[in-house]
């Protein structure tokens, strides 16, 4: 075979060693029909002016790249605005993530100018689909990448055998998503992050967050529903007292206190401008009376309709914020699972109410239900629904399954009733 042959062989054979199916690789040799070819040209038989530059090139020294190193794990604490999280330790690496002033990351290593942080927690990656079966990897070195992309950063493999959970990528059905693995590593320049304490200050932070803002939310609904009641039944000292917890003990999540102390500014006007009108219907007697009574027929009449069309009435839509809250609180430990599976698993400490269904009219502060149930003319428990229209009820004999809720310190235990028996 001439030399001439030989390479353009050489030139054709050599580009397969890029053209590998995306989460595994083969040497050259491997591959069907290919046979190792050996160099063209000995150095040998170079010129001799070829030979003595090749010699020098051996001598000239060669960087080792620089390998990560493994550190005890602290956390740090961004120190600017717009930090960039890198995929690998160098300035022309992708950018991850933009991460804010004062955001709490975890440095488990360093690598030149960069520390190693852990991924966040809400990252995904992605893995092809095809080398998956049943969660479990099918095939050697499957690619783990940071997008559903074959042109997308690899994070690291998976080996025949390991096991994933992930589901099917919304943008792209071709590939599954999982939680991004332990071993993966993100990079953020030393300059930028501060050491504010060990690694498990950042779970704490977490946690304390995660706390704040579910009480920003509970405080929310339960303003939407006490400014649904009439003036003389608000209770804002409750809400008020909410927004001025997080105020005193959240000033380290100044984001939140600021929500807070606007929530409590916008209640306090709501709550002036409720007091307003109850005041002038005071005032002007004669004027209110007129209005109630169009009040009144507009509310039974939106009764009749909820009844015929099987709609929730203002008393149940009354405690949807109530039991949305709970929900939320439930929701927030239990992997944000549906409100139905919410109630499911209430109903395993549901309770059987039984007796004469009544309406509780008391204008008081707070109440724990719109119901009574009464045995021989004594009561036994308040009740409410958003479920079941209990006003239908009303007067007749009832046997509830309900879920107790807090009393409010009044004198009967107090239930959300689920379903009627």
């Amino acid at each position: 075979m001439s030399k001439l042959i030989k390479f353009v062989c050489g030139a054709i054979v050599a580009p397969l060693t890029s053209l590998l199916a995306d989460g595994e690789q083969h040497s050259l040799t491997q591959l069907p029909g290919i046979v190792p070819m050996q160099p063209m040209v000995s150095q040998e038989s170079l010129p001799s002016a070829f030979q003595e530059m090749s010699v020098e090139s051996k001598n000239i020294p060669i960087a080792a790249p620089v390998a990560e190193k493994l550190i005890s794990p602290f956390t740090g604490k961004i120190r600017a605005k717009k930090v960039r999280m890198r995929n690998n330790a160098d300035l022309e690496s992708r950018i991850v993530k933009e991460l804010d002033k004062n955001e709490l990351i975890v440095i488990v290593g360093e690598k030149g100018d960069f520390y190693a942080v852990e991924a966040p927690a809400d990252m995904k990656a992605f893995v092809f689909r095809s080398f998956v079966l049943d969660n479990v990897v099918e095939g050697n070195r499957v690619n783990i990448r940071l997008f559903p992309d074959v042109e997308a950063p690899i994070l690291g493999h998976l080996n025949s055998g390991d096991s994933v959970q992930g589901k099917v990528c919304q943008e792209n059905s071709k590939w599954l998503e999982i939680n991004m693995p332990s071993s993966v590593h993100f990079f953020v320049a030393k300059d930028y992050v501060e050491n504010v304490g060990g690694a498990e200050l950042k779970a704490q932070m977490d946690k304390r967050k995660d706390s704040v803002a579910q009480m920003l939310d509970n405080a929310s609904f339960l303003t939407k529903a006490e400014l649904r009641k009439p003036f003389v039944e608000i209770d804002i000292e409750r809400i008020q007292h909410t927004y001025k917890k997080i105020i005193h003990d959240f000033a380290d999540f100044p984001e939140y206190v600021e929500q807070a102390q606007e929530a409590m500014a916008a209640l306090q006007d709501a709550y002036v401008q409720k007091r307003i009108a109850f005041l002038e219907s005071k005032i002007n007697p004669e004027e209110n009376s007129s209005a109630n009574l169009i009040r009144e027929e507009i509310v039974a009449l939106d009764s009749q309709e909820a009844k015929n069309e099987g709609a929730p009435t203002d008393k149940m839509l009354l405690w949807e914020p109530i039991e949305e809250a709970l929900y939320l609180n439930w929701a927030a430990m239990h992997e944000d699972r549906s409100m139905q599976e919410y109630y499911e698993d209430q109903k395993v400490m549901a309770t059987s109410i039984s007796g004469i269904l009544e309406p509780y009219t008391a204008p008081v502060k707070n109440k724990p239900g719109d119901f009574i149930i009464k045995d021989k003319d004594l009561p036994v428990a308040y009740v409410y629904s958003t479920r079941l229209n209990l006003q239908d009820l009303v007067g007749k004999k009832v046997l509830f399954t309900g879920i107790e809720r807090p009393n409010n310190n009044f004198a009967f235990p107090a239930y959300f009733v689920i379903s009627q028996e």
